[in-house]
């Protein structure tokens, strides 16, 4: 139950902001309240007389939020009428009259309902309103005289004729109440006190609350729409009391949770808005990080480690990304120290009391949802394991970006993968431009490598590390530039996280490492990998590659990972014609590699075992020696020429 308390207690520091609706923003639910959506609007005036009324498009203008009780929040079937906003089946006294569906129980259930708040001391003049105006029974009178539905040749609603995809007989409808400060009764904050106020002194008997532990008004009612405002699964449900949900253990369901209404209405309005707000949400899962105690942006766990700091409105200075392109050597560094500096300010800015959350749900049923993660820590222990994962588990990779909706910039630097990009590497399989993967199978990888992000000192799973290198051991199964940046590079930085989790860092790599045959293997098909991509892929006179084919190197590698001496051989063999065509000068490079690198292998292990996952860094770090080399060359050449 502590995510439970915690949720309310993040809802008691944004309460200023319940009801308040902001463009583009998602809002925070007053309690009491709801959303659904409309698609009729009613314009009345404050003596309850019709004025006009207009139909609804889909989108988020048609999002109301409105006032429920336990019942209407929740229910599936039988009669349970919103308090005020709510479907013409209930609303609407002619209901029978024209649709020949005799709902009179559902519209008196309604009245009376709405005419106890119109009644009592917690009254709004829009209430009454409305009140005034449903008792004359005439609404589908007015909207058919209004042309905003349509009868059919016999007098009656039809419902060929759609609003948003719906027929008219199960339109929702809204209220606009001219004359008052906020006419639009879904937007007025004093409506939603007032509600709030009126439903809660309703409240029954008090019970404990297993979540507060205080003796409150509790609820077996708990609200859904938690993902998304279509989701009807909800996290707390025990309506099945002739199966076991919760009987052999209790004898009541009051007897397995007992939650209290205020704490159930806060945390569950918390947690739609938090996800709404900054949450991931894929394959079925939401995934959400906060602040418990203040207002306070955190980085997105669930992107690669630049952009999980994008999103943040006030992050220091995203100004150093300019205009970032993959062909400037140096783009990678400057990104890195300014970036750097940029997050060190943000860090800078927690307080020692600051506590941070982690909350991971996905769907355990259609109509459930469970608790697949969830932690909770102190705000700076939270940010020294978030910038601890994207220190050490690390790749030079290139990334998009920028902000959702914005052109995004490509740049090429060292940063974490995001944990779907480590499952797709893992488990993908490119099918058009990028790799794909079962949903379920992405979902509950991503669900396993939290712990590793959230906490130090959690290694990433060993078996999704071989899976990553598998995929990165067959290059040939997928294009060029997916299998190098978005599995290689991937594979090397999942890599690099388990192998400085052992107190060893990633500088000097290959020097401190030539006792590892697999890293010595890795080296050696580098080497020959370069050797034949510059003997055989022809280049412009800016040097890009104008065809590329694949090389002997890549054509083996599966073979070479799993029996390299033997498979060695084979390369070797196949790349004589190709020396040919390199100058003496890179022949001699490629020998003087070569002979360096077998020599430390002559006593440490030429054989046919398997390599492990060490190969791949080899290879990887290798390349980048050897292309450095060269361009240093080159530019040494040209100051000389010059």
């Amino acid at each position: 139950m502590a995510w439970l308390k915690t949720l309310a207690d993040t809802y008691d520091v944004y309460a200023d902001l319940a009801g308040v609706v902001r463009d583009d923003q998602p809002v925070l639910l007053p309690i009491s309240h709801s959303t659904f959506n409309a698609q009729i609007e009613v314009i009345l005036d404050q003596d309850g007389n019709y004025v006009d009324a207009r139909k609804l498009e889909k989108g988020n203008d048609a999002v109301t939020i409105i006032p429920v009780t336990e019942d209407s929040a929740a229910r599936s079937s039988g009669i349970a009428p919103h308090p005020l906003c709510d479907k013409l089946c209930y609303i609407a006294g002619d209901y029978a009259a024209y649709t020949g569906d005799n709902k009179d129980a559902y519209y008196e259930a309604y009245m009376e309902q709405l005419r106890d708040w119109a009644d009592s001391a917690y009254t709004h003049v829009a209430v009454q309103a409305v009140c005034r105006y449903l008792e004359k029974k005439s609404l589908i009178r007015d909207l058919v005289a209004g042309k905003v539905l349509e009868l059919d040749g016999g007098g009656r609603l039809t419902d060929r004729t759609k609003i948003q995809a719906l027929g008219q007989t199960g339109a929702a409808v809204r209220f606009i109440v001219d004359g008052i400060g906020i006419p639009e009764v879904w937007k007025n904050q004093e409506l939603y006190d007032r509600y709030s106020a009126y439903y809660q002194q309703k409240a029954g008997e008090k019970e404990l609350c297993y979540a507060s532990g205080k003796l409150e008004s509790c609820t077996d009612k708990h609200p859904s729409k938690i993902r998304n405002s279509g989701d009807k699964a909800k996290l707390i449900s025990g309506n099945d009391e002739s199966g076991f949900t919760y009987r052999g253990r209790f004898v009541t369901k009051g007897q397995a949770v007992s939650v209290g209404y205020d704490v159930s209405q806060k945390a569950h309005n918390a947690l739609r808005w938090l996800i709404q707000k900054q949450g991931y949400t894929r394959d079925d899962s939401a995934i959400v990080t906060w602040i418990v105690n203040r207002d306070m942006p955190v980085p997105d766990i669930m992107q690669d480690s630049v952009n999980a700091f994008h999103d943040m409105d006030d992050f220091d200075d995203w100004d150093f990304l300019g205009t970032g392109n993959i062909d400037q050597r140096d783009t990678g560094k400057h990104f890195a120290e300014q970036f750097n500096n940029a997050v060190n300010g943000y860090v800078g800015r927690f307080k020692a009391d600051d506590r941070a959350a982690v909350i991971a749900l996905e769907a355990a049923t259609t109509g459930r949802l469970s608790v697949a993660y969830y932690d909770e820590m102190g705000a700076r222990q939270y940010m020294d394991a978030i910038l601890n994962w994207q220190q050490r588990c690390k790749w030079r990779r290139t990334v998009n970006v920028g902000k959702a909706g914005e052109d995004k910039k490509k740049i090429t630097c060292e940063c974490t993968p995001s944990p779907r990009d480590m499952a797709l590497a893992a488990f993908g399989v490119q099918r058009s431009e990028w790799l794909e993967a079962d949903g379920k199978l992405i979902k509950s990888t991503v669900k396993r490598l939290l712990p590793c992000i959230t906490k130090i000192g959690v290694e990433i799973p060993k078996d999704l590390v071989k899976a990553a290198v598998q995929r990165a051991s067959m290059p040939q199964t997928m294009s060029e530039f997916v299998w190098y940046n978005d599995v290689l590079c991937v594979a090397c930085a999942m890599i690099r996280y388990d192998y400085e989790m052992g107190g060893k860092t990633m500088d000097d790599f290959l020097k401190n490492n030539t006792s590892d045959r697999s890293v010595l293997f890795g080296r050696l098909l580098a080497v020959y990998d370069y050797m034949e991509q510059l003997a055989m892929f022809e280049r412009d006179e800016n040097g890009k590659v104008l065809e590329r084919r694949t090389t002997n190197a890549k054509r083996y590698w599966n073979a070479y990972s799993r029996r390299p001496a033997k498979t060695f051989e084979t390369i070797k063999q196949n790349l004589i014609p190709y020396e040919k065509k390199l100058s003496d000068y890179k022949v001699m490079k490629f020998e003087e590699w070569t002979g360096e690198i077998m020599q430390y292998l002559a006593g440490n292990g030429y054989s046919n075992a398997a390599l492990s996952e060490m190969y791949l860094p080899g290879y990887y770090l290798q390349m980048e020696y050897m292309r450095q080399a060269f361009q240093k060359k080159n530019s040494e050449g040209d100051k000389n020429n010059g």
